[in-house]
């Protein structure tokens, strides 16, 4: 790592407010833009530094990258020290946020859980500041931090020990953050696992998804069409026992049953419309049907529907029904 990508521990420092109990959380950064004196790698710099609520987001971002990447075991997890020291833990960030301008209030904040070292030292007094780690491109933007954040300190001075760094400056190029943004919406549809970066695992992850996707959708279009059929069946029972269609007409039992799993709603509706005779069996034996009885007024709708129907074999169950009542009023009435 060149001493230009190492992080700046600023010589500006955020007073820690006194109480009973150490705070919830502190000012990471003041608002505005400061020429500050500050180290990197042992060695003083001057730079110049601006905050705000654009800085703000990039710290939670990086946050937030970093506390998945050690839930994961692939990083350690983000903490303040003392003194920049990279030892023991004063604190844990949990969150980074714009409180807005006002220079003691204000600026990035950092809600955190105290180590117990680190409630002892605010407790007793031993720190009274806080000196925040970051990373700062050419205009002075902060571009990221380290897994080592900060460090609870007493006086604006520069630190000559570096931090034991745990990667490179965090790329917060426009497509990079697109990029992670699309992962992580990936990640929360179940889509790929967290620890999928490489576009190669993306693809292999997401092609092994939306072929399970795609089995589970068969696999549902298979049940709907499987109850789809049991109703269809249930209904033409219901029609041949009010005696709506003959118990012994293939053709027409095929083309009811074609019609209900096409459009239930509207064939049930065709259905009910047609003359019930549930006696019809009892009357009139199947196949001894006289010209102008009962059977043989249902047969002759059957037989005429299909007709259309060969017809028009594309056509939809509501246009066949309204072609062969307008062709055969006679037996539609």
């Amino acid at each position: 790592m060149t001493v230009a990508t190492q992080p700046l521990h600023a010589a500006f420092a955020n007073a820690l407010a006194e109480g009973a109990s150490p705070p919830a959380d502190i000012q990471y950064m003041p608002p505005g833009r400061h020429r500050i004196r500050a180290s990197r790698g042992g060695k003083p710099v001057e730079v110049e530094v601006s905050v705000d609520a654009s800085t703000a987001a990039t710290l939670q971002a990086f946050l937030a990258r970093q506390l998945t990447a050690a839930s994961e075991g692939r990083e350690d997890r983000p903490f303040f020290d003392f003194n920049h020291e990279d030892r023991e833990a004063s604190a844990w960030p949990t969150e980074f946020y714009w409180a807005g301008e006002d220079p003691q209030s204000g600026g990035v904040r950092a809600r955190v859980e105290w180590s117990d070292a680190g409630q002892r030292a605010i407790a007793g007094r031993t720190f009274r500041r806080f000196s925040p780690t970051f990373h700062l491109d050419a205009s002075g933007r902060v571009t990221g931090s380290e897994t080592n954040m900060g460090g609870l300190v007493n006086r604006a001075a520069f630190k000559r020990i570096a931090p034991l760094f745990a990667g490179e400056p965090v790329d917060t190029s426009p497509a990079t953050i697109r990029m992670q943004t699309l992962v992580t919406t990936l990640h929360s549809l179940g889509l790929v696992e967290a620890s999928a970066t490489e576009e190669a695992d993306l693809v292999s992850q997401i092609t092994r998804s939306v072929g399970s996707l795609k089995s589970q959708v068969a696999d549902l279009q298979s049940i709907i069409a499987t109850q789809a059929r049991q109703r269809a069946v249930a209904h033409l029972a219901t029609a041949i026992k009010a005696g709506r269609v003959a118990a012994k007409d293939a053709d027409a039992h095929a083309f009811w049953t074609d019609a209900l799993r096409r459009d239930e709603a509207k064939a049930i509706k065709a259905l009910e419309s047609l003359p019930a005779a549930p006696v019809l069996d009892r009357i009139v034996p199947a196949g001894t049907d006289a010209p102008s009885g009962p059977a043989s007024v249902l047969a002759r709708q059957e037989q005429k529907l299909a007709a259309v129907r060969a017809a028009h074999p594309s056509a939809d169950f509501q246009t066949i029904y309204a072609k062969a009542k307008a062709e055969a009023p006679e037996l539609f009435r």
